[in-house]
């Protein structure tokens, strides 16, 4: 909604999108489907948009934990 924000009304002609690694929101989105349901909808939402898209298949494949982490944050940034 920012990015929208910005583009739409502020006429802003660049955007440069960053991640950082330990993202508690890419984090949180990596939470199973029925722990994201009870989060208020707006977030759900959010979170559930973030997931949709994490490449799963390559996640699992990670097994070290800052390795899985970097991974989930720069494909959440390429999907930005």
């Amino acid at each position: 909604a920012s990015l929208q924000f910005a583009v739409h009304h502020l006429k802003v002609k660049v955007l440069l999108v960053l991640g950082h690694e330990m993202c508690g929101a890419v984090k949180a989105a990596m939470l199973p489907d029925e722990v994201l349901e009870k989060e208020p909808l707006q977030l759900a939402e959010a979170l559930q948009n973030i997931k949709s898209g994490l490449d799963q298949d390559r996640l699992k494949h990670l097994h070290d934990s800052r390795a899985h982490d970097r991974e989930a944050v720069t494909t959440n940034v390429k999907q930005q």
